[in-house]
């Protein structure tokens, strides 16, 4: 306790996000479930897609274990010469944020490297591919006839799930019916996890109680039923 009677709010290192489990169950089963069959992928490519905060990176890392792949961010990318994404040794290529506004010029040559090799590629973005570039007019035909693996909206469950690891993250346990409560009420987003983890960080009582998790979604704006 502070002095004034208030509570201390102690700031714990964050646990790496890279560390995490993967979920296979509910909203991300049926994406999951198409990576895992990436030897049988059409042209060997695939895009994984979902709204901000959705976990793509954590599924893209993930195949890129599985793949044995090289993994390269959009805005790096975008930022390599031309010659130099030509001159890649990879058996497998995994590009997070491949819908970064500047690589469609190093996107593309990574595609045409793949597809010479005949290797595959994993590629990720908020939205379905074919509206990531609009040119090269190349890339954009690649990118519509490319295969969509989807996360799907958040359900009920891998929200809770959601919600406990980035609570984990932040060196927080919830009881259970704390994350039930939570999750059937909260605002129904992948980013608004993150916002009502951070909210319990600031709450007194950190949600270990109905009345501390009440007060949590009501600090948000959001309605506490």
């Amino acid at each position: 306790m502070t002095p004034n009677g208030g509570q201390l709010f102690l700031d714990f290192p964050r646990i790496d996000p890279g560390q995490r489990e993967l979920i296979d169950t509910g909203s991300y089963a049926a994406a999951v479930g198409a990576l895992r069959r990436w030897k049988y992928w059409p042209g060997r490519q695939m895009a994984v897609v979902g709204e901000a905060s959705a976990g793509k990176t954590r599924l893209v890392h993930a195949w890129a274990s599985d793949a044995q792949a090289a993994l390269v961010s959009g805005a790096a990318l975008a930022g390599a010469e031309i010659d130099e994404i030509a001159r890649l040794s990879v058996s497998a290529l995994a590009i997070d944020d491949a819908d970064h506004p500047d690589v469609a010029l190093g996107l593309l040559a990574a595609l045409n490297l793949c597809r010479d090799r005949g290797v595959p590629v994993l590629v990720s973005g908020r939205t379905d591919p074919a509206g990531w570039h609009d040119r090269p007019l190349d890339l954009k035909s690649r990118l519509t006839a490319m295969p969509v693996a989807r996360i799907e909206p958040p359900d009920d469950e891998t929200l809770g799930r959601r919600l406990r690891e980035e609570c984990a993250l932040r060196h927080l346990i919830l009881p259970d019916e704390s994350v039930v409560y939570l999750a059937n009420r909260m605002e129904r987003s992948w980013a608004a996890v993150g916002q009502v983890a951070d909210q319990i960080e600031r709450t007194p009582g950190r949600a270990e109680s109905l009345r501390s998790a009440r007060a949590v979604l009501t600090g948000l704006g959001m309605d506490p039923g």
